[in-house]
């Protein structure tokens, strides 16, 4: 968890998403899992947001993704506003 969540502190928002799907998947009931998925939408949110305009598009459609997964599993999480937030700005890029 620890050594995956670096990844996002320190802006590797690629090596985050990864690193932390791997932690999930290897450890799928860790007390950490909420917040692991949070910052799986988070990362691919920030990635797309910063991305060259020829990935954008592909980019917001894994953060809507990734949207859908975590309020799945979490639909009262402390992090849902924030994470509608992040699904609202995609899908307004997205012309939806």
């Amino acid at each position: 968890y620890l050594s995956s969540k670096l990844y996002y502190n320190v802006s590797e928002y690629k090596a985050a998403i990864v690193a932390l799907k791997n932690s999930l998947r290897d450890f799928p009931n860790s007390k950490y899992r909420e917040e692991q998925l949070f910052l799986i939408l988070k990362s691919a949110y920030t990635l797309a947001d910063n991305s060259v305009r020829t990935k954008q598009k592909e980019r917001y459609q894994s953060t809507i993704d990734e949207y859908y997964t975590f309020i799945g599993e979490y639909p009262q999480s402390e992090y849902a506003k924030e994470a509608k937030k992040m699904y609202e700005a995609s899908m307004k890029f997205l012309g939806n």
